[in-house]
């Protein structure tokens, strides 16, 4: 099997008798704690998560673990709330003793600091400032970054003929507000025009949310809010006759999202920060094989957020395998912070460079447009697509 194991995973060792002591490292087993929003206004997002975590851990699990230990986590949930989220996580560390976290949250920020102060190695989805901030948190993707942006979101609306655009954000989430900065800088740098910002915390009013876009005279819409809010605007938008020529999400990408909403979404862009499944990769096959054994309750396995939860936690696997048969926190972090060439088996788009890399904007992205039936996704070439920083 592709990802089961690899040189660094092999489950040969120094002799059984040989102790580690680090907390959660045990003779047989290396105990993670597992921390996302089990409830909570936006849970919904990321129940997949753990889903894709569970598929990852369990093949490696059955080609014998890391250097002989079977991984396994306990889980605790931040309610979608920061307070909430630091209290989990000094629970994880205090009380479950856990090695290191995997992670997937908007509200990181609550416990971001105290895991930094404590060492804790921290795997996950960054979709805060703070994965940028804190050496012992380590993404495949940095979303959000303070006062940065990349040209790679404007050079894709510009190349297909925007001109105009209004950005949809909600008001009550700061990883919204912070990504509809960015994607109105990028939009600037390309030369186009950003005429409002258009606040759709629900319930959505859907004939004024419709009047409103047509309105602004804007020929591009582009959302920083979750998929069904997206996919409601644009409904909206399409029942006003607003006369888009681009519509363009970086969420969506789920055949739910398009069993809901139908053709309605036809011709909306989406972009990825990974290699899309239709590419079809040896790593995707894995994926898709190793989700109904291991985590059966996900339906359909191709979901953006399982896909999420298996490189998170094909991080921290990394970390581990390159920390040695008696693995400590900080040489997890010294060593997976010295990998320059990170691709998650070829399902990034771009391999990642932990060490130079730390801090940065992810800046390449992999572009799909739903079809015109509303049915599937086809991605849109150039793939991946990697723009410039900016700030």
């Amino acid at each position: 099997m592709l990802l089961a194991c690899d040189a660094r995973n092999a489950s040969t060792g120094p002799a059984a008798a040989v102790d580690c002591r680090e907390p959660g490292v045990t003779r047989d087993q290396i105990k993670l704690g597992l921390l996302y929003p089990d409830t909570g206004n936006v849970a919904s997002l990321f129940l997949p998560f753990r889903a894709g975590v569970d598929a990852r851990l369990g093949v490696v699990n059955s080609a014998g673990g890391i250097n002989g230990r079977k991984i396994t986590y306990t889980w605790r949930d931040d309610e979608s709330q920061t307070a909430a989220n630091l209290a989990a996580a000094r629970a994880l560390v205090d009380t479950d003793d856990v090695f290191g976290i995997i992670e997937s949250t908007s509200v990181a920020s609550g416990s971001a600091a105290f895991l930094h102060d404590r060492g804790i190695p921290v795997t996950g989805t960054s979709l805060e400032t703070v994965w940028t901030i804190y050496d012992n948190m380590f993404s495949y993707s940095n979303l959000i970054a303070n006062n940065a942006s990349i040209t790679t979101w404007g050079d894709f609306v510009a190349a297909h003929g925007g001109h105009s655009a209004v950005v949809a954000q909600a008001a009550f989430s700061a990883t919204s507000l912070s990504f509809a900065d960015e994607l109105t800088a990028s939009l600037r740098s390309a030369g186009v025009r950003v005429v409002g910002n258009l606040d759709v915390t629900g319930p959505i009013d859907a004939a004024d949310v419709g009047r409103r876009i047509k309105a602004s005279g804007a020929d591009v819409l582009v959302g920083a809010v979750t998929a069904i809010s997206f996919g409601q605007v644009v409904a909206a938008a399409r029942a006003a006759r607003a006369g888009l020529r681009i519509i363009l999400s970086p969420t969506g990408y789920d055949q739910n999202i398009l069993r809901t909403f139908g053709d309605a979404l036809a011709g909306v862009y989406i972009f990825v920060d990974y290699t899309p499944f239709e590419t079809g990769t040896p790593a995707h096959q894995e994926f898709l094989r190793a989700v109904p054994s291991y985590a059966p309750q996900l339906q359909p396995p191709n979901q953006q957020a399982a896909l999420s939860g298996w490189i998170s936690a094909d991080m921290f696997l990394r970390g581990l395998a390159d920390a040695g048969y008696c693995p400590t926190r900080q040489r997890f972090i010294t060593a997976l912070r010295g990998v320059h060439d990170y691709n998650a088996h070829g399902l990034l788009p771009a391999p990642v460079d932990f060490a130079t890399g730390f801090g940065q904007l992810n800046r390449c992205y992999t572009f799909l447009q739903v079809s015109p039936d509303g049915s599937r996704f086809q991605p849109v070439p150039p793939t991946p697509l990697c723009g410039s920083r900016l700030g």
